[in-house]
């Protein structure tokens, strides 16, 4: 399993980077899939709620839409449009008792997995977003592929017994500090930012990305499966493979963002 999951990492990382470097409609339409997938497999985790497919998927799409206008108040207004969407098509329905927690659970996909992928969008349209995109891609591979391998050979102690009995402390640890080191090689040829502004990403990147792992872990227990999907060899669904990076893109761009702004 292992050795897989480092195969499609070797594979999968160089293809992202490239997209993420091209940038504009590849990028767009590739994160479009990616949202459209993963959203799948998260209304099919709570089919028992009867979310609004249709509602769920043009939210999801709208608020990339927005976001590729390059400003964070464009994927806001997608998640407007998700909003009404979620109302309108679920009055259609007729009122019902149920009705609270269907529109709860669609716009909660929607949102939860259409904006983690717009601020992915948001990172690449800053002035230095080419780099901070790769970076961030960079990290969060290293936190998961790092916290899986150590955690598989030198784990002993689960970080949480209940949510997900097989990540440890061990394992998260060394993904925390694989994660911080990897920005910091990583952004020694940049300017945009000091090495201690760096340190700052790395640490937000540390932290955000096993709580991505760790929330949707939270999401499969309570569904009751083990994998969201099985769409990636050695990896399980599009969310077990893109959890993390649904928080680490957003904790980057509102990190960065803070303390240098929009510009280099």
């Amino acid at each position: 399993m292992l050795i897989t999951r480092v195969l499609v990492g070797l594979l999968g990382i160089p293809l992202a980077i490239i997209v993420v470097y091209t940038g504009g409609l590849p990028l767009l339409i590739s994160l479009i899939v990616l949202s459209l997938l993963g959203l799948h497999e998260f209304y099919r985790m709570a089919r028992a709620y009867k979310p609004n497919l249709l509602a769920g998927y043009a939210g999801a799409i709208f608020i990339l839409i927005g976001a590729h206008t390059g400003e964070l108040a464009g994927a806001l207004r997608g998640v407007i449009y998700l909003f009404a969407l979620t109302f309108i098509l679920h009055a259609i329905r007729g009122l019902k008792s149920e009705m609270m927690g269907e529109m709860a659970v669609t716009f909660f996909g929607a949102f939860y997995i259409g904006m983690g992928f717009a601020h992915v969008i948001l990172l690449r349209s800053l002035d230095y977003g080419i780099s901070l995109a790769i970076i961030v891609l960079l990290a969060t591979w290293t936190s998961d592929t790092v916290a899986y391998a150590v955690g598989n050979f030198y784990g002993h102690r689960p970080i949480s017994p209940v949510v997900s009995p097989k990540k440890t402390i061990e394992g998260t640890l060394a993904g925390f500090i694989g994660t911080i080191l990897v920005v910091l090689v990583a952004s020694k040829p940049l300017a945009w930012m000091g090495s201690g502004q760096f340190f700052v990403l790395g640490l937000a990147l540390a932290i955000a990305a096993p709580i991505g792992d760790l929330f949707e872990s939270y999401l499969k227990r309570a569904s009751q499966v083990k994998d969201a999907g099985t769409i990636i060899p050695g990896h399980g669904g599009i969310l077990d493979r893109f959890d993390s990076l649904l928080f680490s893109g957003a904790a980057a761009y509102y990190v960065v963002t803070a303390m240098v702004g929009n510009g280099g």
